[in-house]
């Protein structure tokens, strides 16, 4: 693939950024373009409990990357994160920086703090105002923010431009889910926040509804395993819709009240999942809403089967975090995007790989990294043959990196990409010249689009039809 550039539906440049800019002085890690680049220690502390102790996506490694649009996701961290009925609020602060790095002062803010709409607003300005342009290796690079198709149409013109789009990551953010904090919840504060959102100069495209905690509107997924009694997940866990989350959905989908915002499925529990879609087939029937995943990964079976059919390796990460068969067919037929989160833990149960990463050889390890996510591509595309769907058009890259993720060995960073999608063409290409794939477009595809379409393209077009 010539020329290679990139699209991410889901990064968090601003998560570490936003969070040290909590002190008295000036931080230059408060900096987006700051750089931590992965040395000797980092790397082994990587390699020995998953945590990143580097940056993966500030605007320097993505520019370097060739980043062209950052779907940026705003995320006021829940409470739930830092509150521990057995650990004293300033120890669990200190704790939780250790892992997270975004500052003892942000988690204290955020534990003492009443109102995630509050701290969404204060985000979103605070990277409004960050530096729009910095030198990287020599050359001047910058960042704009856009808000439609013409927006778009100049950054794709431009040369040395990322344009960001911002999204939002858990409807808590309304503020709501809070009661056991002494909070009330207020369902007219809640749409008067939804309004304020879409009157912003760049409301998000696209919201999820669900995080990792309870937040009176709708079931989670279970997410956390790897913090194990840390954090407690349980209220409300793998329910459906609430009735105040349908009104919500209603609230985020009309364009009475301003910009429609999309509905993000990820994190949702598949109770939630089906209200969803329930309710798009009898309220939204004239309208192809699209359905939008922006990072996830699948599950590898449909939601009747007992075993998931893997074209290599049987590893899929069988939690109700992930999505089926059926998901993917009622995605494709909406015209949707389904984004592949770069997180080992995610893919893959991590049980089944005991081995697999040696971590002494980069090359192999990349090489295995894309072996596990060419297996989910494969799957989504002979999911989509068996059910008339072309293959190709609906999958795109949301990398969920600088979101504490445990990113692919090999792909640590958004400098990692480029040699991803080389390994991933060849992988391609290997399929392509033995497919049993029954529709001609489907089978006749080139690698080296298949791979473009991934990392670049279907994203572009699906701005095209909905932006």
């Amino acid at each position: 693939m010539t020329d290679f550039k990139y699209t991410d539906l889901h990064c968090h440049p601003n998560l570490k950024t936003f969070g040290q800019s909590f002190t008295n002085t000036i931080n230059p890690k408060s900096d987006v373009w700051y750089t931590k680049k992965p040395d000797f220690f980092s790397k082994k502390i990587y390699e020995n409990t998953g945590i990143t102790k580097f940056s993966q996506t500030d605007f320097s490694t993505m520019s370097k990357a060739n980043g062209k649009v950052a779907f940026v996701s705003l995320y006021p961290f829940e409470k739930g994160f830092f509150h521990n009925p057995y650990v004293w609020p300033a120890m669990a602060a200190q704790l939780a920086n250790w892992g997270i790095e975004i500052g003892y002062k942000r988690i204290r803010h955020i534990q003492k703090h009443s109102s995630y709409f509050e701290d969404l607003k204060k985000e979103y300005q605070f990277f409004l105002n960050s530096k729009k342009e910095n030198l990287v290796d020599s050359v001047l690079r910058t960042w704009r923010p856009l808000n439609n198709k013409n927006d778009l149409a100049i950054n794709l013109k431009s040369g040395n431009e990322i344009g960001v789009i911002f999204s939002i990551e858990g409807a808590h953010v309304f503020n709501t889910g809070l009661e056991e904090y002494g909070i009330k919840q207020d369902r007219d504060e809640v749409f008067a926040n939804i309004r304020d959102l879409k009157s912003w100069d760049f409301p998000p495209l696209f919201i999820g509804l669900a995080h990792n905690f309870n937040n009176d509107l709708c079931g989670h997924a279970r997410s956390l395993q790897r913090l194990g009694k840390l954090v407690n997940q349980e209220k409300n866990l793998g329910i459906g819709l609430t009735h105040l989350g349908r009104e919500v959905v209603r609230q985020l989908l009309s364009r009475k009240n301003g910009r429609r915002i999309l509905i993000d499925l990820k994190h949702m529990s598949l109770n939630t999942r089906m209200d969803y879609y329930q309710l798009l087939d009898e309220e939204y029937h004239n309208e192809c809403i699209p359905l939008i995943i922006s990072h996830g990964a699948l599950i590898g079976k449909s939601i009747r089967e007992n075993v998931a059919d893997s074209p290599f390796l049987n590893v899929f990460n069988e939690s109700d975090l992930n999505f089926y068969d059926e998901e993917i067919v009622k995605l494709v037929e909406r015209d949707g995007l389904f984004a592949f989160q770069m997180d080992l833990n995610i893919h893959a149960d991590i049980k089944k790989l005991k081995g697999f990463f040696k971590f002494k050889n980069p090359n192999e390890d990349l090489q295995k990294s894309a072996l596990l996510i060419w297996n989910q591509l494969q799957h989504f595309a002979e999911v989509c043959d068996k059910n008339g769907l072309f293959a190709w058009g609906n999958t795109c890259l949301g990398t969920d990196f600088d979101g504490s993720i445990y990113p692919f060995p090999g792909v640590l960073t958004a400098e990692g990409l480029e040699p991803l999608s080389k390994e991933l063409e060849k992988l391609a290409h290997g399929f392509l010249k033995k497919n049993s794939l029954s529709i001609k477009e489907n089978r006749e595809i080139k690698a080296e689009e298949i791979i473009e379409r991934f990392f670049f393209t279907n994203t572009i077009q699906f701005l095209h039809n909905n932006f």
